[in-house]
């Protein structure tokens, strides 16, 4: 069972092995993006399962969330901690033990792994960034009321129209393709993610909370998922941030209100219980942002395999990208929107059997977190 970090007292010795372990997260000069590696920010220990209950997608008892989340304490200097992955035994490097003793045996490294298995070390958590900026809402407002006004001006294929849009693709209008309304959700993936019974974490910006309240409050009832905060306007936390060009940078003083108004808006969109673990916009922060957020009292989550979902037209190249680079305790980062990433849930119906069927076991974030704390 998991156990709420707020009525368990920690033992020092793991304290001290996270707060290590998460200290120098930051790359070289303390920035860092999504797209880089990082060291792990976790002690060894596998994943725990969550206390029982019913599940409105009927994932078995013992997989729900808790009702309290573990966290991550501060790094030095007072810098939000960031988690990257999960609990995972590393083979030295060139078959090389951490003391030096010597080349480790092909039968050696093959216990190990075996030892890791039994440990539950083979855990993966998929995460999704279901973002929405104030200028995607206008954008995606400007569309609808454009298509609101040309339906009616061509009431004669109104039918056709309505029939097109159900189906969420495109309508001929004077021989050419027109697109449909600008959709920043996801109900196929929704269903997807129930139909396998796949535990995942959603980081919501609590613009598209507000846009798409009913999805939201789906994500939030369901126990098979757990939520976290991707900020309200999902504007950018540095410089330079790929994926989020010419949207303004919010100011240091600005970030850590922007998280608490996420996490706000979440929950007046229906998630009772959102998690305390936030994802910086696009993936991108650095020391200063570090430091702005640590007040908001999260702890922030990015990733160690960040698929290349957005803007992709290829689901299978997708999920080549993501299988190739999974690991015990990875966690994964993709896109909850229709618009931008496409084929995401097309690509989730070929990984997530793959990576069963290698022997992994699908978890949350909050499992690992509390795995790193050396609570599993």
């Amino acid at each position: 069972m998991t156990v709420s970090v707020r009525r368990t007292t920690v033992s020092l010795t793991a304290l001290a092995l996270v707060t290590a372990a998460v200290a120098g997260c930051a790359g070289p000069g303390g920035d860092t993006t999504r797209a880089g590696s990082s060291p792990a920010a976790a002690s060894p220990s596998g994943g725990s399962p969550a206390p029982s209950g019913p599940s409105a997608s009927g994932v078995p008892d013992g997989e729900g969330p808790s009702s309290g989340y573990a966290v991550l304490p501060p790094s030095n200097g007072g810098r939000v901690a960031v988690f990257r992955h999960g609990p995972r035994t590393e083979e030295a490097p060139n078959g090389r033990d951490d003391g030096g003793s010597g080349e480790r045996t092909e039968r050696g490294n093959r216990e190990e792994r075996e030892k890791n298995d039994d440990r539950g070390d083979r855990v993966v958590a998929l995460t999704f960034d279901a973002a929405m900026s104030p200028e995607d809402a206008k954008r995606a407002a400007g569309t609808e009321k454009t298509e609101k006004t040309e339906k009616a001006e061509e009431a004669e294929k109104a039918e056709k129209t309505e029939a097109t849009e159900k189906a969420g693709g495109e309508e001929e209008r004077d021989g050419q393709p027109r697109k449909a309304a600008a959709r920043h959700d996801n109900p196929a993936l929704l269903a997807t993610l129930r139909r396998e019974k796949v535990p995942a974490t959603v980081f919501m910006s609590g613009v598209w909370a507000r846009a798409h309240r009913e999805q939201a409050a789906a994500v939030g009832r369901d126990r098979l998922f757990e939520v976290g905060s991707l900020s309200y306007s999902h504007h950018p936390f540095t410089r330079d941030c790929a994926g989020l060009e010419g949207l303004p940078v919010l100011a240091p003083d600005k970030q850590p209100g922007d998280v608490r108004k996420g996490l706000e808006a979440v929950r007046e969109a229906g998630v009772e219980d959102p998690t305390p673990y936030f994802r910086f916009p696009g993936g991108c922060f650095d020391d200063r942002a570090r430091r702005a957020v640590a007040p908001a009292g999260v702890t922030a989550v990015a990733g160690d395999v960040v698929a290349p979902d957005a803007g992709a037209t290829d689901a299978g190249e997708v999920a080549d990208r993501v299988l190739s680079q999974v690991r015990p305790g990875s966690v994964v980062v993709m896109h909850w929107n229709r618009e931008k990433a496409p084929v995401t849930e097309k690509a989730v119906r070929r990984i997530v059997p793959e990576l069963r069927e290698r022997g992994y076991r699908l978890v949350r974030v909050s499992e690992m977190i509390a795995a790193a704390m050396g609570r599993g």
